[in-house]
């Protein structure tokens, strides 16, 4: 196996644990107040992807190496691995490290220092991603920085309150959940057109030319834009129709359609991964 095809897998699967731990401290941040029984359990799961997300990046940072070298065996090189750690690629790591551990203490521990640790955390982690990448050396990257951490703030918050509200309605009393969902909403309406337009707003300045849509690199951003669509779709019917149902009582629609959300984000974020590791904007 290719270390390009492992570098992607090991990127999509460290997107998915980093952005699931951040957005789960976010998430208990916000609501905290509205969680009863799944309170617990949404903490827990919030660990537990941290706790993952620690050696999947450890093994992508080894393996850059690797990627360097054009072989698997370019990982015993030590020579490589100093560059490696000297590199952008090192710095975001040890970030991504830090936040990680700030995320884990402070969801495992209760009071305002535990919230103010795990709210670091999840700032420190999505800051790293501005530390590298096509944004990282674009010439406006000093204006697009703000924007790609707000970016990957709310997509984290968007990818953990999935399975932190599919728990409460399954954890929590009907009216408690209720309560959970209608705040969730008012969050959600006001944070997903952010997030549509920090996207908008990196795709137009990183893609220079219609050409890009015609590669590898341009058709995976149509991807995402329709995946991106889709969601939106999800997330109206559930605003609209499926989480007032739950509230009433019924909440098996919403719980079948925060797993096509899941679904969905997860298929986004593979294309994320393919697309940083494998290929530029400028084609």
């Amino acid at each position: 196996m290719s270390p390009d095809a492992v570098s992607v897998a090991l990127r999509a699967l460290g997107f998915v644990a980093l952005l699931q731990s951040a957005g789960s401290a976010i998430f208990v941040c916000l609501f905290r107040r509205s969680l009863g029984a799944s309170a617990r359990a949404i903490r827990r799961l919030g660990i537990w992807s941290a706790a993952l997300a620690l050696p999947v990046l450890l093994g992508q940072l080894l393996l850059e190496a690797a990627r360097m070298a054009g072989e698997l065996g370019g990982v015993l090189d030590w020579t490589l691995q100093r560059l490696v750690l000297i590199s952008p690629v090192g710095a975001t790591c040890a970030a991504r490290l830090l936040g990680l551990a700030l995320i884990a203490l402070g969801l495992a521990t209760r009071g305002r220092r535990a919230l103010l640790a795990s709210g670091a955390g999840s700032l420190i982690a999505a800051a790293s991603f501005a530390l590298m990448g096509h944004t990282a050396v674009h010439p406006d990257r000093l204006l697009l920085a703000p924007v790609l951490v707000t970016h990957v703030l709310i997509a984290g918050f968007w990818l953990a309150s999935i399975p932190a509200l599919y728990l409460a309605t399954r954890l929590d009393p009907g009216h408690q959940a209720g309560r959970l969902i209608e705040a969730f909403s008012r969050v959600a309406v006001w944070v997903v057109p952010l997030l549509a337009l920090a996207g908008l707003l990196m795709a137009c300045a990183l893609v220079r030319q219609r050409a890009v849509f015609g590669q590898p690199y341009g058709w995976l951003l149509l991807g995402k834009a329709l995946g991106f669509s889709a969601l939106l779709g999800l997330a109206a019917a559930n605003r609209w129709r499926f989480g007032p149902a739950a509230v009433l009582g019924a909440p098996r629609a919403l719980r079948r359609s925060l797993l096509a959300e899941y679904l969905l984000l997860l298929g986004i974020l593979a294309a994320t991964a393919t697309m940083t590791s494998l290929f530029s904007p400028q084609g």
